[in-house]
């Protein structure tokens, strides 16, 4: 959403009025000025056309008294005329001229009148019809034909003065303009009185609307004006009521979880965000645990969507109900002092914001005793439910100066409370410096895959049968260029957690299979096992890929041996089958690894087509300690695998009498650093020359 501070560009501008009165006032007398100017030109060519034509009348006139005295020979009272009338003041040059253009009598004048004398006899002359012209000093020259008996004789010319019979048409007109501007000045209030009176309206609802924009209400508006005004104001206030209606209901989906009714993750922060604020001017600790119910998002597949959200609704009951009773016994915090707030933030998250909490020892209790509560059994609908609770703490504003920080804090220490013993974690700087260090590691193996850093080593395995190597495991060693190896143990679990692994694996899997081809290219057949994460096997072209690489190494399948974890296998027996299948019947070995581990299903392996069980290494170390148990529990196994069919190895062997004890018990393969640790291919493939000429002694643990 944008800032409120955004709609100040709303505000209706200062002096709305005053411009409308001035923008009025300015078209009144634009219009005026207008009006009178087109009058007074309208009056000035009207005066000209006055002068033209009365002109005009007085040249043809003398034209037709010359001509007469032309055909009369009179020229004596030609002259007498002439030269009377050029005495006249308005009269400026007079010239009468025969057929041919020759000057009979003409008065004299200026050389620029003579000028345009000339040019209107020629048009004359020429036409044989009047004419006229237009001096620059705005002279009037007339040309009229001489005509007698119907035959052009000659021309009779007369320069008249500008000013000859034209009326002055501003001094005619100026009564009449100045009661045009005393009108304009009289309407001026008068406009402004209506301009101002019309646009109240607008005004008010100019108002109305910057209240709505600085603070986001506003009364309801009312105006009676019976117009288009009033029928806005209404639509105004109705746009308000719905409004203010949306934002309520915006409010509420915006920060209330729809299923508790809790807070959601959006107004848990501003919670924790407005604590820290206020803790720059008053000192203040608060607590701020995180709680992820594990097994709940499985449970919430099994159930319909309207009996999860009220089994969700029980949990948020119970977590709100636990925290009011610890706000009593921990926090000692009164009805009427700052509670804490309960928000669901995840799927199957929840959080417990509580200031007042000073100590980290009673941000611990405080959170132990919550994650207790949602770790007791729900006795729901007539089933016991457990949902495996975890809690991750953080103080406020100590490990955060946002909510954000604080709240990334908390979840980083409920991902150690996870596989911690209290299934609690208050966060430390220890545990920031660890998820950095990760997430390091984990761009350093990115890198690492594409330079193909990472190599598979192989460690022997003996076949007890024949006392000879006679296969391997490929592990994932990572070689960086200044040849430091670093172990599984550091980059196995990042992989796990950053998806890596099925790369990862990948690599692993296609170097071994080449190099078990080129051994057994070179007469040394040795079968090679092989790892498979559950990234990996979860994939729908797993097959075809593994079928794929064996191919493209030259690799006989039978050599190639996959181990596939206990748990991923029984994730979904039904699909594991399904994919395994194509690789059994490629001829692939199927070997299940880390047996006894998990929560095998009797039934479902004895349907899969496994060839190989791993006896996982706890147990054969438990054999040095004299565990009973763990011996009774290999005994099963190798029984098991002999009603089976299947080959059995054991794996994690470090003395010769645990050799002796699962060899006299039917097992068929042992691997361990008995027999040595895991090495290069060179290495290996110099273990397998060396097995090809002499016998290969267990070396004596002592």
């Amino acid at each position: 959403m944008r800032p409120i501070k955004s709609l100040a560009s709303l505000r209706r501008p200062k002096g709305l009025a005053a411009r409308a009165v001035l923008f009025t006032s300015l078209l009144l007398a634009v219009t005026a000025a207008v009006s009178a100017a087109t009058l007074l030109f309208g009056a000035q060519r009207e005066s000209e056309r006055q002068q033209l034509q009365t002109t005009r009348a007085l040249a043809m006139h003398m034209a037709t008294i010359t001509g007469e005295m032309m055909a009369e020979g009179d020229m004596a009272t030609m002259r007498a005329m002439i030269t009377q009338t050029a005495e006249r003041a308005d009269v400026r040059r007079l010239s009468v001229r025969d057929a041919s253009g020759a000057v009979i009598m003409e008065s004299g004048g200026a050389m620029p009148d003579a000028l345009v004398i000339e040019s209107v006899a020629a048009s004359v002359l020429q036409t044989q019809t009047f004419q006229f012209q237009r001096s620059r000093d705005d002279g009037l020259a007339l040309g009229a034909p001489i005509v007698r008996d119907g035959h052009f004789v000659g021309v009779a010319l007369i320069m008249w003065d500008g000013s000859a019979y034209r009326f002055a048409a501003f001094s005619a007109l100026a009564p009449f303009l100045l009661i045009i501007a005393c009108i304009g000045l009289a309407a001026i209030p008068l406009t402004a009185y209506l301009v101002r009176r019309a646009i109240a309206p607008l005004d008010e609802l100019a108002r109305f609307a910057e209240g709505v924009a600085e603070r986001g209400e506003a009364a309801p508006i009312d105006l009676r004006t019976g117009d288009e005004f009033e029928t806005l104001a209404n639509a105004f206030n109705s746009m308000t009521s719905r409004l203010d209606a949306s934002m309520r209901q915006i409010q509420e989906i915006a920060f209330v979880d729809p299923v508790t009714r809790l807070p959601n993750q959006d107004r848990f922060v501003r919670e924790i965000d407005h604590f820290i604020l206020q803790t720059a001017e008053k000192p203040e600790t608060g607590v701020v645990a995180v709680f992820e119910l594990q097994r709940l998002p499985r449970l919430m597949q099994t159930l319909d969507n309207l009996t999860a959200r009220e089994f969700l609704r029980v949990v948020a009951e119970r977590l709100t109900a636990s925290v009011r009773t610890v706000d009593r016994t921990i926090r000692l915090c009164a009805a009427t002092e700052r509670g804490a707030t309960v928000a669901r933030i995840g799927v199957a998250e929840f959080a417990v914001f509580a200031p007042g909490v000073a100590s980290q020892a009673d941000a611990a209790r405080f959170a132990q005793h919550l994650n207790a509560a949602l770790n007791q059994a729900f006795d729901w609908r007539g089933h016991k439910l457990t949902l495996g609770a975890c809690c991750g703490v953080a103080m406020a504003p100590r490990d955060g100066r946002d909510a954000d920080s604080v709240i990334r804090h908390a979840r980083m220490a409920l991902g150690a409370a996870q596989t911690a013993p209290a299934r609690l974690k208050v966060f430390t700087p220890s545990l920031d410096r660890e998820a950095v260090a990760r997430i390091t590691l984990e761009r350093e193996m990115r890198g690492a895959l594409e330079r193909n850093e990472f190599r598979a080593y192989f460690q022997p395995k003996i076949n007890l049968a024949t006392g000879r190597i006679e296969a391997c495991e490929a592990l994932a060693r990572w070689i960086r260029p200044d040849r430091t190896i670093i172990s599984p143990g550091r980059f196995i679990p990042v992989a796990e957690e950053s998806g890596l692994i099925g790369a990862l694996s990948d690599a692993i899997m296609r170097e071994a299979c080449w190099k078990a081809a080129s051994w057994a290219r070179a007469g040394r057949p040795t079968n090679v096992a092989v790892n498979v994460s559950a990234l990996q096997f979860r994939g729908d072209k797993f097959a075809d890929q593994v079928l794929r690489i064996v191919q493209h190494a030259g690799l006989a399948p039978s050599q190639l041996e996959l181990e596939i974890t206990e748990s991923v296998v029984m994730e979904d027996p039904d699909r594991a089958l399904h994919v395994i299948r194509p690789l059994k019947e490629a001829g692939v070995r199927l070997a299940i690894d880390d047996f006894g581990c998990g929560h095998s299903s009797l039934a479902a392996l004895s349907k899969l087509p496994f060839d190989v069980i791993k006896i996982d290494q706890q147990f054969i170390r438990a054999l040095e300690r004299g565990d009973p148990q763990s011996a009774a529990i290999v005994e099963m196994i190798l029984a098991l695998a002999r009603t089976l069919n299947m080959e059995v190895v054991a794996e994690g062997v470090e003395r010769r009498e645990d050799v002796d004890f699962v060899a006299a018990r039917g097992c068929h393969w042992v691997q361990g650093f008995l027999f040595g640790a895991a090495v290069s291919a060179p290495e290996f493939g110099e273990m397998l020359r060396r097995q090809a000429g002499e016998e290969i002694e267990a070396e004596d643990a002592a």
